[in-house]
């Protein structure tokens, strides 16, 4: 009951958060968003039906990405057959969003107060990217759970191991940010208490905390890597290029797949994800700086920092910057991959109103003279309620006034998601030929060398593998499928745009069966 009391206020939100998004999408499925949702859940269904430990897409092996967020989805869509797969899997979705908003509040909360946490999860629920992953089935809320779980549970060898197979095993190579993070932090404050002898005969326990913690990190590591090391035994070179290689090293320095930018886009993408909030923000980093300058500029600075809690504090309000800094350092620009640094820039937006209710309050109390200046600052109950149901108010605001969040869908019932149903009682397989301008632009860019191997697996659209439910063929160049046309067997159905529409498709023995307005479908 003292917990309930305790985060009441936090409970309250995430109660009618999951109730109202639960009922906006239960209320009115739709089908499955067209990029990246529609894989995850193909995907998953595929492993599944094969008892594949390997991410599968129309039967093949996709070494892009590792399995567990897959297995997981899988698993709940055999769970429950009496849900549709896109009301089931989003509420998983949902339920998953909800423990990372909670994980997101005790990460803050050791590094400011309830009340801050609170707003800064309420924050980060109503940026647009947030709001938008929390609905559809994606992979990036596993790898945050991940992160923000392994540091909550770091000194706990079980707990911490489960988190970080979580984000490694979600997002590989990338599921390592939070041990490395922890083992600069380790590191340094190793370097701090070896540089002074007095200090180091005073702090023996806390070296050997950190020499534990570093040797923990090691462990985990090895552990974790037996998994790369099978999937090289199993797969080889084809292993190392898809997925070490291409999905992780290609990212980083060239914009595949044309996902271009400008050098500020991650800049310009958190201005427009936190609106109003983005200035603060910047404020609220300047202060944490700024505090930490000050700790450092203080008479016995090394003693000072030797004490663990000034290293959390600075640990728990920054964990996440270093992840935005990286962003701006790729070439590869992702809207998605800014997801789990907006809860760092709520936190930053939130700062300064806790530095004005506390006086600069830092987490540690050096002192009984700071103690008696804090006290002497901290405001009314009145100033806390009032600033607390301003940026409420300016938040529902934004979300269902200004817009309505109960009619703001990702997806909808397109053309080629009716031929996809349509297709799939009457079609063996399904010959696609992609769009003009996606084929015109994946020959721009593999011109410029910056395809992947799986570049052309997803055709314009992969959610008609899902919905078509058999074989789908997505040809990228015309001239190739019409030298094709003859070599198809009986019962195979050809789907193309209207503007690549012409009299040689039906001179191939194919028969125009249905036109859906921009598609039109053939069968043999």
């Amino acid at each position: 009951m003292k917990l309930l009391t305790q985060h009441l206020l936090l409970i309250i939100f995430l109660t009618f958060y999951f109730s109202f998004t639960a009922y906006k999408f239960v209320s009115h499925p739709t089908p499955f968003f067209d990029w990246d949702e529609s894989i995850n859940v193909q995907v998953a269904k595929e492993m599944i039906e094969q008892k594949s430990f390997v991410p599968l897409w129309q039967g093949k092996a996709w070494l892009d990405k590792p399995p567990l967020p897959f297995l997981f989805l899988g698993v709940i869509m055999k769970l429950t057959p009496f849900l549709q797969p896109e009301i089931s899997l989003r509420l998983t979705s949902l339920f998953i969003s909800i423990v990372a908003l909670v994980f997101i509040y005790l990460v803050f909360l050791k590094a400011s107060n309830r009340l801050i946490a609170t707003l800064t999860v309420i924050i980060t629920s109503f940026t647009p990217i947030f709001l938008q992953r929390s609905q559809i089935v994606n992979l990036d809320v596993f790898l945050l759970i991940g992160w923000l779980g392994y540091l909550l549970f770091v000194q706990h060898f079980w707990l911490s191991l489960f988190f970080l197979t979580i984000s490694i095993l979600t997002k590989s190579l990338i599921g390592l940010y939070p041990v490395v993070i922890l083992l600069i932090y380790y590191l340094y404050r190793f370097f701090i208490l070896k540089i002074n002898k007095k200090i180091l005969s005073e702090q023996s326990k806390t070296l050997i905390n950190i020499q534990t913690g570093i040797r923990t990190i090691f462990i985990q590591i090895s552990l974790l890597s037996i998994w790369y090391l099978v999937m090289l035994l199993v797969f080889k070179e084809q292993f190392w290029q898809q997925h070490i290689v291409e999905t992780h090293f290609k990212r980083v320095t060239a914009s595949i797949e044309s996902h271009f930018g400008q050098r500020t886009y991650y800049i310009d993408l958190i201005h427009e994800q936190l609106g109003f909030f983005f200035w603060p923000s910047l404020i609220g980093l300047g202060l944490v700086i700024l505090s930490a300058a000050k700790n450092l500029a203080k008479p016995g600075t090394v003693l000072y920092l030797a004490k663990h809690k000034n290293y959390d504090w600075v640990l728990y309000s920054l964990f996440l910057m270093p992840w935005f800094v990286f962003l701006n350092l790729t070439k590869t620009k992702i809207f998605w991959y800014l997801y789990p640094a907006i809860p760092q820039f709520a936190f930053l937006a939130v700062y300064p109103f806790h530095v004005i209710l506390n006086g600069a309050k830092h987490s540690e109390e050096s002192s009984g003279s700071v103690k008696r200046t804090l006290r002497s600052l901290d405001p009314s109950l009145f100033l806390r309620m009032t600033v607390t149901l301003l940026i409420i108010a300016f938040i529902f605001h934004q979300n269902f006034i200004k817009t309505n969040f109960f009619t703001t869908f990702y997806s909808k019932p397109e053309d080629y998601y009716r031929l996809a149903l349509f297709a799939k009682d009457r079609c063996d397989s399904l010959t696609f030929l992609v769009g003009k301008e996606t084929r015109e632009a994946t020959k721009t860019i593999e011109n410029l060398g910056l395809t992947i191997a799986s570049t052309k697996q997803w055709g314009d659209h992969p959610s008609i593998v899902y919905y078509f439910g058999k074989r789908v063929n997505f040809f990228y160049d015309k001239n190739l499928l019409e030298d094709k046309l003859l070599q198809l067997f009986k019962n195979t159905c050809l789907a193309i745009r209207n503007d690549d529409l012409n009299s040689s498709w039906e001179n191939k023995h194919f028969t125009l069966i249905k036109n859906f307005n921009s598609y039109y479908l053939f069968k043999r």
